[in-house]
């Protein structure tokens, strides 16, 4: 899948100069605007990613036929063979692509909205389902997939925790979910806290991404404590 090269980050600035601008982009320990991150790292980028995730060790910029990967003060730039329709940084790195999902060791050709790797494979959603590789574990119209304590949580009209939890009715569709030290942080029409016993409303925002107990919110730039959520 090609190999890393290394990008001088001064280089990078001087050539590329992004500016604070454009909308608000939330990613698992800060924001970035334009292409420039704060918070838990702090770069600049060559431009506004198509998406931004983190890992405990690593940011990850996905762009048109481009990843960036900022770790140990360093920006590397890897290939893509496609332009990313989403991207997970963990439990483990996985790119979206329309043929299939991209991971640093293996290219899986299926279909997916949403996917994570695991020790066990690759779990991934196509809106008709929840697969393992290419085993239909469960059908369903689900649209999002995280993995959170053990469990691997399908989110559509829905939220399922598999292998042997409940499923949860959603007042709307997900729109975007991640794993948080509190539970499964899930957009709907607001953002709500999901747990096998229930779930419990946040707020409102447009985007957000979880790390640890923070949530940040976008556009507004807030960041909750997902520890204050009052919880029976």
């Amino acid at each position: 899948m090609g190999r890393l090269a290394l990008l001088p980050a001064l280089g990078l600035l001087a050539a590329c100069a992004p500016q604070a601008q454009g909308p608000l982009l939330p990613y698992p320990g800060g924001f970035a605007r334009g292409g420039l991150v704060e918070g838990r790292f702090s770069l600049a980028l060559p431009g506004t990613p198509l998406f931004l995730d983190a890992s405990e060790e690593a940011l990850y910029a996905a762009y048109p036929y481009q990843l960036l990967i900022y770790k140990e003060d360093r920006l590397q730039s890897l290939p893509l063979p496609g332009v990313p329709r989403f991207l997970r940084a963990s439990p483990r790195l996985v790119v979206g692509l329309e043929g299939g999902v991209w991971t640093e060791s293996a290219f899986y050709p299926y279909p997916a909205r949403d996917a994570l790797l695991t020790e066990e494979g690759l779990y991934r959603v196509d809106g008709k389902g929840l697969y393992r590789e290419g085993t239909l574990l469960l059908p369903g119209a689900f649209r999002q997939v995280v993995a959170w304590e053990g469990w691997v949580v399908a989110l559509g009209e829905a939220a399922h925790f598999y292998p042997a939890g409940p499923t949860l009715p959603l007042p709307r569709p997900v729109r975007k979910a991640q794993a948080g030290t509190c539970g499964v942080v899930a957009l709907l029409e607001g953002l709500y806290l999901l747990r096998p016993e229930g779930l419990k409303p946040l707020g409102m925002a447009q985007d957000f991404a979880a790390f640890e107990e923070r949530i940040y919110l976008a556009p507004s730039g807030e960041v909750l404590n997902c520890k204050e959520v009052a919880w029976p």
